[in-house]
């Protein structure tokens, strides 16, 4: 056979490759040229996280699927939901079944001789029953050992990977419709004499009316906040003519740590020489733990020329300044979102690095790339986000953020009302100061992707001239009353 050949006709029909990242497959040269034969022919690249490794920084810009980590019941969910994310479509996983089977015996009115024949005979059958067999899910991995070690070395082992983790994907969908049958023993335990009662029967006590108590909605009060993004179900609501998404109560961990700033620095070398010398990520650290008390709405897109001049295309409203976007909020009975409101409604509790993830994915943001209309060294020329400026505010729906706010990765630099300092702070407002420094999120399409980031800041003087990569969306403290 020759294996080249069958390799690359396994390649060319499939349209989706999962990687499954070790230290072996990260090593190896044979894996590196599948998954970018995919890549390099726009087909789709799942990444699933099987042992820890140094990943190629091109696949680190995916976001995988943490099966070393994270339990197997999300891992496997995750995962089949980035497949039909992707297009294929899978029955959901199967999810465990508490073991079903008749009630234990009630000793209540046994004798002493008979619950002595129970125990026994509970004490001869107990190994014959294996409730793990109710739960459908593969045992815990074991440790890694020499004889287990996954066979990365050449194109042949990930293609077997990939067409084994295949067929138990299907596997799983097809066991998915069906209810699993629990074992049955091949003994039948006798039937034992039941003692005849000499007291007589007691009365039965009255029965109570439960009584059922309000319960608030998570994440609409302090008592109540949201811990994972996961756990939020995006809220809308129009006002003023301007769509508005809901974000939660909860905290989070404001700004980027020294580590990672120095990897992004590491991978902004590659589009601008001196990126570690302009202390580009400097100000993001260090880190501070913020929470939210209170409920809050935040524009889910940039406002737009239409909504701004009430003419006009779907475009986000640049070449504004402070006071102007500040004025238009609050002419529409809003306001301009802090700084901390702006990350949080970006990066939610879990503090993801992007709004969609951990994990750069391109092009699902307007930065500069090929179609950027700038003579600039540091255009990104491996991705095309077909945009040579701002693009029509939600044109890449993929990176919208977890409450659904739109263009929160790129577009337009975006104001906040918060007085720039130079590292994360708890806010500092104050809207009487026409002079100081406001802080900007999100970066713009003439800018490098890194800046993109949730954590990302720049600054601007309040009173200096509109800038054709400055635009704003606004925000709207929550009533009770939005939601009735």
């Amino acid at each position: 056979m020759n294996w080249s050949s069958a390799i690359q006709q396994g390649l060319d029909s499939g349209e989706l490759l999962i990687v499954v990242i070790s230290p072996d497959s990260m090593t190896s040269r044979n894996v590196e040229d599948e998954w970018q034969y995919y890549l390099d022919h726009g087909k789709a690249v799942v990444p699933v996280l099987l042992e820890p490794a140094k990943i190629h920084f091109q696949l680190n810009r995916l976001q995988y699927i943490d099966f070393h980590t994270q339990p197997f019941d999300i891992a496997i969910n995750h995962l089949y939901a980035e497949l039909r994310r992707k297009g294929l479509q899978l029955a959901a996983p199967v999810q465990p079944q508490p073991p079903s089977g008749p009630a234990l015996p009630s000793f209540d009115n046994l004798s002493p001789e008979e619950i002595d024949h129970v125990l026994t005979e509970l004490q001869k059958r107990r190994q014959q029953f294996d409730t793990s067999a109710a739960v459908p899910y593969p045992p815990a991995r074991p440790a890694p050992s020499s004889s287990r070690r996954w066979l990365m070395g050449g194109a042949l082992g990930l293609l077997a990977i990939i067409a084994i983790a295949m067929v138990a994907l299907q596997g799983l969908g097809a066991a998915s419709s069906q209810t699993p049958t629990p074992p049955t023993a091949t003994n039948n335990v006798q039937a034992l004499p039941t003692a005849t009662p000499t007291l007589p029967p007691p009365t039965a006590p009255a029965t109570l009316a439960p009584t059922t108590l309000p319960t608030e909605p998570p994440g609409l009060s302090a008592a109540n906040p949201i811990t994972r993004n996961a756990d939020w179900k995006p809220r809308s609501r129009t006002h003023n003519g301007i769509e508005m998404v809901l974000v939660p109560t909860g905290k989070f961990l404001m700004g980027t740590s020294l580590n990672d700033a120095d990897s992004f620095y590491r991978d902004c070398q590659q589009f601008i020489a001196n990126c570690r010398g302009s202390r580009l990520f400097d100000d993001e650290s260090p880190t501070v733990e913020v929470a939210f008390d209170r409920p809050f709405w935040i524009g889910r897109y940039e406002v737009t020329n239409q909504q701004y001049t009430g003419s006009g295309d779907n475009r986000p409203r640049a070449n504004v300044t402070w006071q102007e976007a500040q004025a238009f909020c609050e002419g529409q009975e809003m306001r301009l979102p802090t700084e901390r409101e702006w990350e949080y409604a970006s990066r939610g509790p879990d503090a993801l690095d992007w709004p969609w993830g951990e994990f750069y994915v391109g092009p699902i943001l307007n930065y500069c790339d090929q179609s950027c209309d700038l003579d600039v060294g540091w255009k990104d020329t491996s991705h095309n986000d077909g945009y040579a400026e701002a693009a029509p505010v939600g044109s890449f729906a993929q990176g919208d953020s977890w409450v659904g706010a739109a263009d929160m990765a790129g577009n337009l630099w975006e104001w906040t009302s918060t007085i720039y300092r130079s590292h994360p702070a708890d806010g500092y407002e104050d809207p009487g100061d026409p002079e100081a420094s406001r802080t900007l999120k999100g970066s713009s399409w003439n800018w490098v992707y890194q800046e993109g980031r949730g954590a990302a800041r720049s600054a601007h003087a309040a009173n200096a001239p509109s800038s054709p990569w400055y635009g704003f969306r606004c925000a709207r403290d929550f009533d009770p009353a939005d939601l009735s």
